[in-house]
């Protein structure tokens, strides 16, 4: 009966749905499972592909940056007629790319017989001291002309020391300039990209330095620093003619050395080229940023000082004639000096609205400067 009761068919039914609906579950739970993994999977993928695309992201970023800063810089130096200007420049969008603890741009003197191999492509610091061993790897790697990139080097003693280098030749058509590299005191801390980047950008400075060079041959006297005489008159005609349409003053000043000839029959010419090449930077260090000063010719000195009066200009005039008098110069031990008398004139004060009456007026000044006694300024009156 109980057989009978188990073979009645809703009984197997049940029994049956029961084993059923367990193998249905145990499906449900599998394919759960499955399902479950593959969103693990996506997910992680997902984070892989995020982090992938950031990093991109932060690649292109930085490219887009460099792009940025090697535009910037190529628009300045192209336009930059001193090599001090294109040596700060250059620092500048190196420090804004790379992190570095040293920077050198140094002129290399090709002659290997050359008792100074290096110096400083800024007219007033001259000859440029490195120790020994960073001279011979700097000049070395401008003559050989071959960029490098060196993860682990000492440069130096102490917490200072250099211990990564970038270094790129300066080179033009050829010529060497100049060698252009950057320090860490960090090991391994550079790139073969970055050491690209400083290529292009030690490229961009060589052909600035060059146009610098050109400029200051064609304008700038080369012993002194200051201005040629044919490039102060046009500045000067320049100033004249702004002058007569917005109605702003000018002053000029003509400097003449009292005692130069002294120096030079006492202690030789070398002595008075010394003192000369001293001079420069002293008198542009008395003047203002938009004064130009000129070489007039032998020991006579012009200064254009745009939108000045008669007392403005005799301030200047005064703070110049007390740089010169202070002004000490080692010629081979033993130290020189001398004074200068100053001749002022003002436009249109002293001119009457003509620019040769003006020089005039400031000729005739110095000379009155002298004959009152020298080491003195004296304005033009009538």
């Amino acid at each position: 009966m109980w057989h009978s009761l188990l073979g009645f068919s809703p009984l197997r039914a049940y029994v049956s749905r029961r084993g059923e609906l367990g193998g249905r579950v145990n499906i449900s739970m599998w394919i759960a499972g499955i399902a479950v993994a593959a969103v693990v999977g996506l997910v992680a993928a997902l984070v892989r592909a995020k982090r992938h695309g950031s990093a991109l992201t932060a690649q292109l970023d930085a490219r887009e940056t460099e792009l940025r800063v090697l535009h910037a810089a190529a628009r300045e130096l192209l336009t930059s007629v001193d090599p001090a200007r294109v040596v700060t420049a250059v620092e500048r969008e190196i420090r804004r790319l790379l992190s570095v603890d040293r920077f050198w741009m140094l002129a290399v003197e090709a002659d290997p017989g050359s008792q100074h191999q290096l110096r400083s492509f800024t007219p007033a610091l001259g000859e440029f001291a490195v120790p020994p061993e960073e001279e011979k790897l700097l000049r070395g790697i401008a003559l050989e002309k071959c960029p490098v990139l060196l993860h682990d080097v000492k440069l130096g003693d102490g917490e200072g020391a250099i211990h990564s280098l970038l270094a790129v030749p300066l080179c033009l058509d050829g010529r060497v300039l100049g060698v252009l590299a950057v320090g860490s005191r960090l090991p391994q801390v550079f790139t073969a990209a970055q050491l690209e980047l400083l290529t292009t950008l030690g490229q961009q400075a060589a052909s600035a330095l060059e146009h610098a060079r050109q400029h200051q041959a064609a304008t700038v006297d080369s012993l002194t620093g200051l201005f040629l005489r044919d490039y102060f008159f046009r500045r000067l005609q320049e100033e004249f003619h702004r002058s007569a349409r917005y109605g702003a003053p000018f002053s000029l000043l003509m400097l003449d050395l009292d005692a130069f000839k002294e120096i030079n029959d006492r202690h030789g010419h070398l002595a008075g080229d010394r003192y000369l090449r001293a001079l420069g930077p002293a008198l542009r260090a008395s003047l203002r940023l938009a004064d130009i000063a000129c070489r007039y010719g032998g020991d006579e000195f012009c200064i254009l000082l745009p939108e000045t009066d008669g007392a403005g200009s005799r301030i200047i005039a005064e703070r110049i004639r007390v740089a010169v008098a202070e002004l000490l110069v080692d010629a081979d031990g033993t130290p020189v000096r001398t004074t200068a008398s100053i001749g002022l004139a003002v436009h249109p004060l002293h001119d009457g609205g003509d620019l040769k009456a003006l020089l005039r007026a400031a000729d005739q000044a110095l000379y009155r400067a002298k004959r009152q006694g020298r080491d003195r300024v004296v304005p033009w009156a009538a």
